[in-house]
């Protein structure tokens, strides 16, 4: 079997070979095939890979023409695409951050956190209903835009400088716009708690319901634990990253 190449993703690029042919084939002419792709692997090796990809229900015998590639099959390797194109985002944007990132997103959080428990305690006391209603139509278009699969980074920027609006204080508004002045830094963070799990528009739900209850000790601790939460997961992320979660498609050690 190809040194390069896990058991996995040899499997895989099998499949890919029967449904790019369309025929079915047995394993004199898969492996053939396979090596004519730069996949080395033997006819022994694959007629194992055909056994399995029976058992599997991805492959079905089609007399003595060989084995042909299912609806299921097709579905798996699907999967497997996607879990591929996955990874190598995944790669491209830690290879486009670089690791010292790291502590300029958190001085960037750190900085949010002092300005934004604020503004959010002040607009618990002074927002309008304008203001309320601006605030819920925006998470609710962001709650539309994750359920679509879309980015939510920019809903994510208008609900804090539309909580800052309503605290009625320029300079903390202001001195938002200067944090907010990475855009760069909004996908980051939108991208990290994607990764994880998170899920910014539920901070702001429930920060916006102290904020429409006029509660402004429950609008800045709420505030604060929005804060707490991004940074929690930007170095959760980055531990993961650093102890490094593997390639499907490399050889396993």
């Amino acid at each position: 079997m190809d040194p390069g190449l896990s058991r996995e993703a040899v499997y895989y690029e099998g499949l890919r070979v029967l449904k790019d042919s369309g025929v079915p084939m047995g394993a004199w002419r898969l492996a053939a095939l396979l090596r004519d792709r730069g996949v080395g692997v033997s006819q022994a090796t694959v007629g194992r890979m055909l056994w399995q990809m029976e058992a599997q229900g991805h492959v079905v015998r089609r007399g003595r023409d060989g084995r042909a590639i299912t609806q299921e099959g097709a579905k798996a390797l699907e999967d497997w695409d996607r879990r591929l194109l996955q990874i190598r985002s995944h790669q491209e944007f830690i290879s486009s951050l670089k690791f010292t990132r790291r502590e300029e997103l958190v001085n960037v959080l750190v900085a949010r956190r002092a300005v934004e428990s604020e503004t959010a305690a002040l607009a618990a006391t002074r927002r309008t209903r304008e203001d309320l209603e601006v605030m819920k139509e925006i998470v609710a278009s962001h709650e539309r835009l994750l359920r679509e699969g879309s980015s939510g980074v920019e809903k994510d920027v208008a609900f804090h400088r539309a909580l800052a609006r309503a605290s009625k204080n320029p300079v903390l508004a202001a001195a938002l716009d200067v944090i907010y002045n990475d855009p760069d830094i909004g996908m980051a963070l939108e991208y990290i708690r994607k990764k994880i799990g998170s899920r910014m528009v539920e901070d702001h739900k429930n920060l916006l319901a102290y904020v429409e209850r006029g509660d402004s000790k429950g609008a800045r601790d709420a505030m604060t634990r929005h804060i707490d939460n991004v940074v929690r997961d930007v170095e959760r992320y980055w531990d993961e990253v650093e102890k490094g979660r593997g390639d499907p498609g490399a050889k396993s050690s």
